[in-house]
């Protein structure tokens, strides 16, 4: 029989006891996977999300997949970057009906609902994710992809208190390599070899009941990758923002700039570190708005499609030019 993963077995660091309290061992940051984060007490307040984004030169494709213990939301976008064209759906789940989204970033998870089935099937060494909609925009989509994950990869885990009694939980993997097939009505997506990557947003936690962040990411060829973010961590002093090259991911130790150049819709965006390790530009090609909404509760997220260019250093202080790399960059505003 074929050995499951150390991650998937091995004895974690509890993220909180058994009545929901934040245990300080398990706060800092870690290349590793360290901490199971399976939530306890605070009922109506724990948030579990798990949102993956497929990048190829042709097409782009985005699952979300959230419980926040009174709702479940499942979420499908997907760019053809050659047409333009685009196509969403999204549905919502009373109490998170349908919803398995275990402590573990890499563990087998889902979405079910009649008019939208989302699945992640943990097998050794790879993921399988599969997607089926009956009606997104007038026509059906499938799409069966093969998420691998080489040994050698690290991740970026983060574990910060939030005020009154909160916290957050994330788990970053950037550089996986795609592969399979998508379906959208009688056309057909592939996945091309060497250019094909998945990346991972991982979270868990009691989250405030309002909150405000962005996030960039870009993967690109020879493993080299980025994840940066600011907002609602920023006064904690901890960070998950980082760097990875050859899939060895280096967290960034000096505060990160995210600015826009202007208020339209499409203006480019500014990524600069205080240490001179990021000087990027990220130009916007497509945005994509949703906004979920339950009465008073809503998460409004715009995200832009796009490519970055400009320098990174790298991990022996070297230049590493980035040119026209494919990823996003998201701002979201929420009261959950």
């Amino acid at each position: 029989m074929t050995s499951l993963p150390r991650y998937a077995t091995a004895l974690l660091q509890p993220l909180c006891d058994s009545k929901g309290r934040l245990l300080p061992e398990s706060v800092g940051w870690s290349d590793q996977l360290q901490v199971d984060c399976t939530l306890h007490g605070h009922q109506g307040r724990r948030k579990r999300w798990n949102h993956w984004c497929i990048t190829t030169p042709r097409w782009i494709l985005t699952l979300t997949l959230a419980d926040l213990d009174y709702l479940g939301y499942g979420a499908t976008y997907f760019l053809d970057l050659d047409s333009g064209q685009a196509s969403s759906h999204s549905r919502f789940s009373l109490f998170a009906s349908g919803c398995q989204l275990p402590g573990r970033p890499l563990q087998s998870h889902a979405f079910n609902h009649p008019r939208l089935q989302l699945k992640a099937e943990e097998h050794p060494g790879r993921l399988r994710l599969t997607v089926s909609i009956p009606d997104i925009g007038g026509q059906p989509l499938l799409a069966a992809l093969d998420i691998l994950r080489p040994a050698h990869l690290q991740s970026a885990n983060l574990v910060a208190p939030l005020p009154d009694g909160g916290f957050h939980a994330t788990s970053r993997w950037l550089g996986l390599t795609a592969s399979g097939t998508l379906q959208l009505g009688r056309r057909n997506y592939h996945c091309p070899p060497g250019q094909s990557f998945a990346s991972l947003d991982f979270g868990r936690g009691v989250w405030p009941l309002r909150s405000h962040w962005r996030r960039a990411v870009f993967t690109g060829c020879g493993g080299v990758a980025g994840n940066f973010s600011t907002g609602w961590l920023d006064y904690s002093g901890l960070s998950d923002n980082a760097l990875w090259f050859g899939g060895q991911v280096h967290q960034l130790q000096s505060p990160l700039q995210l600015q826009r150049s202007s208020h339209a819709p499409l203006a480019p965006w500014c990524l600069e570190s205080e240490d001179g390790s990021v000087t990027l530009r990220f130009t916007p090609r497509r945005i994509h708005r949703t906004c979920p909404r339950l009465g008073p509760l809503y998460a409004d997220t715009l995200q832009w499609l796009g490519y970055y260019s400009g320098v990174l250093r790298g991990p022996n202080g070297e230049r590493v030019p980035l040119e026209n790399t494919l990823g996003w960059l998201g701002e979201t505003h929420a009261r959950w």
